[in-house]
C-alpha cells in the first residue's frame, strides 16, 4: 500500500512506519522511530529523522529536513525547510525557506505552531515559540525567542510584531481558501 517511486535512491530504515497510499519520492531518506501517516506525500530529498510523527494528509516537499517533530493531519511543507523539535498542528502551511532554530548552544527547543497557520515563507521561528491558532506569519518574518503569538493575529517584520488581531472577527483571517482544504 505503500509506493515507493525509485527504490534505488531511496532509504528506508528499520522500524519507521509508513501508512496506505503513501507515496516516497527519489533521494528521499526516512530513519528509524519514524511514523508516517495514511495517503501522505513525502519527497523527493526529503530527510525525515528518528522520533518524527507525521499524520494523514501531509505533504513534506523537496530539501526538507524534520527532526523529532509532529506534523498534524493535512499540513503542507513544500520545499527547502527544516522543522526541528517542533508540534505542527492541523492543516498548516510551512512556507518555503522556513526555519525553526531549536538549538541554542546548550538544549533543543521547542516550536508549536497551531491548527490553520500560515507560516510565509523564509521564516525563522527561534524556539521556544508559540504560534497560535489562524496565525498568519509574514514572508521573511523572525519570531523570536520565547515569543506567544495569540490565535488569530498578522505578525510581520524582523523581529516580527502583531501587525493585525482578527480575534473580533471570529478567528477569520486572510488566508487563501487553498490552504484551507
Amino acid at each position: 500500500g505503500v509506493t515507493v517511486v525509485d527504490p534505488l535512491t531511496t532509504f528506508i530504515e528499520v522500524n519507521a512506519k509508513i501508512g496506505r497510499d503513501t507515496v516516497i519520492r527519489p533521494f528521499s531518506y526516512i530513519e528509524k522511530n519514524v511514523s508516517i501517516g495514511r495517503r501522505c506525500k513525502i519527497g523527493p530529498f526529503a530527510r525525515i529523522r528518528s522520533g518524527t510523527r507525521i499524520k494523514d494528509e501531509v505533504e513534506i516537499g523537496n530539501f526538507t529536513e524534520v527532526s523529532r517533530t509532529q506534523i498534524g493531519k493535512g499540513s503542507l511543507m513544500k520545499h527547502f525547510s527544516f522543522l526541528g523539535d517542533t508540534i505542527v498542528g492541523t492543516k498548516v502551511n510551512i512556507g518555503a525557506g522556513t526555519v525553526t532554530a531549536n538549538f541554542d548552544g546548550k538544549s533543543k527547543n521547542k516550536t508549536i505552531i497551531s491548527d490553520e497557520s500560515f507560516i510565509g515563507s523564509d521564516s525563522v521561528l527561534i524556539a521556544p515559540v508559540k504560534i497560535g491558532k489562524r496565525v498568519v506569519v509574514g514572508a521573511g518574518s523572525v519570531v523570536t525567542r520565547g515569543k506567544v503569538v495569540p490565535a488569530g493575529s498578522v505578525v510581520m517584520g524582523v523581529p516580527a510584531r502583531i501587525i493585525s488581531s482578527h480575534r473580533n472577527f471570529k478567528n477569520k483571517i486572510p488566508i487563501p481558501a487553498v490552504f484551507l482544504r
